[in-house]
């Protein structure tokens, strides 16, 4: 078999060795080359973007308030659409799997102390659902780079609080 076209443009050593019918690894590195490269100025630019949205949208809402807010941050932001889209959706894919990440921890810590049958079948049921969020979140080292991810999960604890607040304001329908 031929080699892949994408072994000449550096991505060799990147992991992709998913196997059987799996195939969001293939998928995974598409998108990794469709992103731009991810450093501490365009994650400075992303939170500097939901930190003004949040800023100028406040308590207001409807379409118009949220299209200004958008302007307005987007402009604060220094970014294109295109890299501001992209960028956003890395945010909330990590966002997501961290948030519901901790909660599982919270709930584990919660039930610790508790000893009927029902507590250890749930704590079994949460160690593997927490288990699962990290693997996907691994898993985003393929879509979005090892160093992107590393750089994402040194500032965790500053983006969740944006996610948080982001996906509470915007889950207001």
């Amino acid at each position: 078999m031929a080699p892949s076209l994408f072994d000449d443009h550096g991505y060799q050593d990147v992991p992709n060795r998913e196997t059987g019918t799996h195939l969001s690894a293939a998928d995974d590195r598409t998108l990794r080359m469709a992103m731009p490269p991810v450093d501490g100025a365009l994650l400075d630019a992303l939170v500097r973007y939901q930190e003004a949205f949040l800023a100028d949208v406040g308590s207001a809402r409807g379409s118009e308030a949220l299209a200004r807010a958008h302007a307005l941050a987007q402009t604060a932001s220094g970014l294109d659409s295109q890299a501001l889209e992209q960028g956003i959706a890395m945010l909330r894919a990590f966002g997501g799997r961290r948030w519901t990440a901790r909660k599982l921890d919270d709930k584990l810590r919660q039930l610790e102390g508790a000893s009927e049958a029902s507590a250890e079948e749930l704590r079994t049921r949460v160690r593997d659902e927490l288990g699962k969020q990290e693997r996907e979140t691994v898993a985003l080292g393929r879509r979005y780079g090892e160093a992107t991810l590393a750089l994402l999960r040194e500032r965790e604890g500053s983006l969740l609080d944006l996610h948080t607040r982001m996906t509470g304001l915007l889950s207001q329908g």
